[in-house]
Parts: C-alpha cells; sequence; structure tokens
C-alpha cells in the first residue's frame, strides 16, 4: 500500500470482514485511507452487523484525502441486521409467510450510502 495518493485517488467500499479495530483496517488506514462513516455517523450508530446481541462495523467506505474531499456524506442504512431472525434473508428460519419484496433483511449486513460530489 503506498502512504502518498497515487491519481487514480485509491478508495474501497466493502465488506472486509474485519471490525474497525482490527489490523486489516488499521494497516489501510494507516497508508492514508481515511473511515468515511467515521466523518458522518455518530458512533452508536456506526454498526453494519449484529450477532449474538452484538454489533460491529464490519462493512468500510475508505477513501484517500482527494476523494474523500468529494465525499458529501455518507450514512450506514439499518435495514438488516436490526431485523429479528424470523425475518432472515435465507430460507433456514424464515417462513413464506413473513417474506415482504421489500429491502428489509435482505442480508446479515447493512449498506453503507455515502454522497460524492462529482463536479
Amino acid at each position: 500500500m503506498r502512504t502518498t495518493e497515487p491519481p487514480g485517488r485509491p478508495s474501497t467500499t466493502e465488506e472486509l470482514t474485519s471490525y474497525t479495530a482490527e489490523d486489516p483496517i488499521k494497516v489501510l488506514t494507516g497508508a492514508g485511507l481515511a473511515g468515511q462513516t467515521e466523518r458522518f455517523v455518530r458512533p452508536e450508530q456506526r454498526y453494519s452487523y449484529v450477532f449474538d446481541g452484538m454489533s460491529g462495523e464490519l462493512d468500510h467506505v475508505l477513501a484517500g484525502a482527494a476523494l474523500a474531499k468529494r465525499v458529501t456524506g455518507a450514512t450506514i442504512w439499518h435495514v438488516n441486521s436490526d431485523e429479528p431472525t424470523f425475518l432472515d434473508y435465507n430460507t433456514e428460519y424464515n417462513q413464506p409467510r413473513f417474506y415482504r419484496p421489500d429491502p428489509f433483511r435482505s442480508s446479515d449486513h447493512d449498506p453503507v450510502l455515502v454522497g460524492l460530489r462529482l463536479h
């Protein structure tokens, strides 16, 4: 990982399967990428996954300095992780009578939404 930002404006937006305080995220932020949810989302709302009652942020938007200047906002849409297991997105627990063709519980992770100024 480069410590200076190349012309391509590095970024990553994905499930990195690492919590914010774990080594993979520390390596990326140490190399100059900044977490955008940390800029825009209150700490108590900064989670994208819940398991056995414990919540954490596994889905990240990291941007280099040049791209971060174009970020106008970020949020985590709590549409999945807070939903009860009986509404689960897979068929292991989900009873057909509870299925709804809507975005709720379409995954076990919450999506991260980012606004960008493109002009």
